[in-house]
């Protein structure tokens, strides 16, 4: 398959120990591989820390690999810094068709560093967008040989090389000395949604409650500013009872998610626990139940739906078959 398309955003992988200047991106393409006149194109988008990528610049790169893929382009690689690429891949499933081949990755160990990982990882991804030609399993993040979906995907440690997984899904697929072998498929997700005006993005703020949490907390969002709110739960969604009224009265303005802080597992939405606070309270009482989604990922889910409506029933009836995803019933 030919029609390759790289954008480099910057990270880790193109990053010398100690100093704020790139390591030479032309090496690092030599090293995986990727000649300067063959068949894989290079755009080197942005040069910054994945902690300073704005969701405009991912909006600006959806529609760009949106244009490229009607033009003809085959798969699509994005380099970036790895510490929001589990949030980066899953705002690109959310504006990017699932059928358009999409591998984000990256580097644990900067380019100067003895076993450095990047280019390794970079000629795994080239691999891996030639594999899945087909297959429409939307982006995956391809990281020490192992390719996961965004919608489950943590980056679950600070350093170490293995620094990626999907905790109680695990791994869609492996690449080992450049064969690509497909372990499992994700349950197809809803959208890609329209492309929102960056200019105008709402404003979604996510809050992890911990014991004893300060009402405070949600006092603090409570101006008109802020269009919507992400509640990550202790357990299975539930919170201290002080929270729950400030919690309810938000709701009664703006769309406030409810998930677990855990990163797996689901909400208790049908009430195993019951009383003030509770996961089944809040949802009865206007918080939208977010099912599986992670915190982070349902911030900026609600980001994209708030940006097309505000209307409270459209904005619960979109996230419905989000919390439903998976879900078998009798």
């Amino acid at each position: 398959m030919g029609g390759i398309s790289l954008f480099i955003l910057g990270g880790t992988i193109l990053s010398i120990a100690g100093k704020a200047s790139p390591a030479d991106s032309a090496a690092l393409l030599q090293q995986a591989g990727i000649e300067p006149a063959g068949p894989v194109s290079v755009t080197r988008w942005r040069n910054v820390g994945s902690q300073n990528l704005l969701m405009a610049d991912l909006i600006a790169l959806a529609a760009e690999i949106g244009r490229q893929a009607a033009s003809g382009t085959k798969g699509f690689i994005v380099i970036q810094g790895t510490d929001t690429m589990e949030e980066t891949g899953f705002l690109l499933s959310l504006l990017v068709p699932a059928d358009i081949p999409l591998v984000l990755t990256g580097a644990m160990r900067t380019a100067d560093a003895p076993g450095a990982d990047g280019p390794g990882n970079l000629n795994d991804s080239l691999c891996a967008v030639r594999a899945l030609s087909g297959l429409a399993l939307g982006p995956v993040i391809c990281m020490n040989g192992e390719l996961h979906a965004v919608r489950h995907v943590r980056k679950v440690d600070a350093g170490r090389i293995g620094a990626f997984a999907s905790p109680g899904i695990g791994p869609l697929g492996t690449v080992v000395t450049g064969r690509v072998r497909l372990l499992q498929r994700p349950l197809p997700q809803p959208g890609p949604y329209p492309l929102p005006d960056p200019a105008n993005l709402p404003r979604v703020a996510l809050v992890t409650v911990g014991l004893d949490s300060d009402p405070l907390l949600i006092a603090a969002f409570a101006s008109p500013d802020w269009q919507g709110l992400v509640v990550e739960g202790v357990g299975s969604g539930h919170v201290p009872q002080a929270l729950a009224a400030p919690l309810i009265q938000f709701a009664k303005q703006s769309p406030v998610i409810l998930v677990s802080r855990c990163g797996g597992g689901d909400t208790d939405a049908d009430g195993t626990y019951q009383g003030e606070g509770t996961a089944a309270h809040l949802i009865a009482n206007g918080l939208i139940d977010g099912g599986p989604l992670q915190g982070r990922k349902a911030r900026l889910l609600l980001t994209i739906l708030l940006a097309r409506t505000t209307v409270p029933s459209a904005i619960r009836a979109a996230l419905v078959p989000w919390a439903g995803l998976g879900l078998l019933t009798d």
